[in-house]
C-alpha cells in the first residue's frame, strides 16, 4: 500500500475579522457589532464573552500598539482584537437567521 502524502482533510477557513464576518453575513461591520453588543455577545471593548471563547466561536488576538512611546514606559499598549472562527460564523448565521454568502471566495 502506498503512503498517503497529502492531507485528506478539507482546507480550513481562517479566523475572520468582524468586518470579514459581517461581509459574509450580508451586513456591515458597525451593524454586526451593534447587534452583538445588544445580544450581550460583545462587551464595550468589542471583546466576546468568555463562554463564547470557550465554545470555540471567537478568538481574541492580542496585539501591541507601540505608536506612543509614553505608554507603558515605551513598551506599548496591549489590546485584544476579536476574531470569528468558522464555527462562530456558522453560529452567528444561525443566531441572526441568515445564510452565509461568498464562503468559497473567503473574506478577502
Amino acid at each position: 500500500m502506498l503512503p498517503i502524502t497529502k492531507s485528506c482533510r478539507r482546507p480550513t477557513m481562517p479566523n475572520l475579522t468582524l468586518q470579514q464576518a459581517a461581509r459574509l453575513l450580508g451586513t456591515g461591520k458597525n451593524r454586526l457589532i451593534k447587534q452583538l453588543k445588544e445580544r450581550g455577545i460583545l462587551d464595550h471593548q468589542r471583546l466576546p464573552r468568555q463562554a463564547d471563547v470557550d465554545a470555540g466561536r471567537f478568538v481574541i488576538d492580542l496585539r501591541t500598539h507601540t505608536g506612543n512611546p509614553l505608554w507603558n514606559q515605551g513598551n506599548g499598549q496591549v489590546y485584544g482584537v476579536t476574531l470569528v472562527t468558522p464555527k462562530g460564523l456558522r453560529w452567528l448565521a444561525q443566531q441572526m437567521g441568515v445564510q452565509i454568502t461568498n464562503t468559497d471566495k473567503g473574506a478577502a
